[in-house]
């Protein structure tokens, strides 16, 4: 079978890696870019098809609440750091960043 430019041959093993999901430049501009607004592309952070998570959209919309009522309640919520600062931790099935600092008031 060949994976892109990758022959893989019976019994060879393939990893997977989840941190690597929807980061394809072919599909995603600027996809190192984290934008919220950004139109959604058929990702993969719940599955495809008949292995669609099944609690999918209850998390989409309980993302959507939960973020709507924090900028809602913090309207002034933002990085307290220069974007450019933010420290990256990858790991083979996850990556996201070690801390976020942020500022806001009440």
């Amino acid at each position: 079978m060949r994976i892109g430019e990758v022959d893989v041959a019976k019994g060879d093993v393939v990893l997977i890696s989840i941190a690597a999901a929807n980061r394809d430049p072919e599909r995603f501009e600027d996809p190192e870019r984290f934008d919220v607004t950004r139109p959604s592309r058929s990702n993969l952070a719940f599955g495809h098809g008949t292995h669609l998570c099944l609690g999918a959209h209850l998390a989409r919309i309980e993302g959507e609440v939960a973020l709507e009522m924090l900028f809602r309640q913090l309207k002034d919520l933002r990085l307290a750091i220069d974007p450019a600062e933010v420290v990256w931790s990858y790991g083979p099935m996850l990556r996201g960043p070690r801390e976020l600092p942020v500022t806001f008031s009440r």
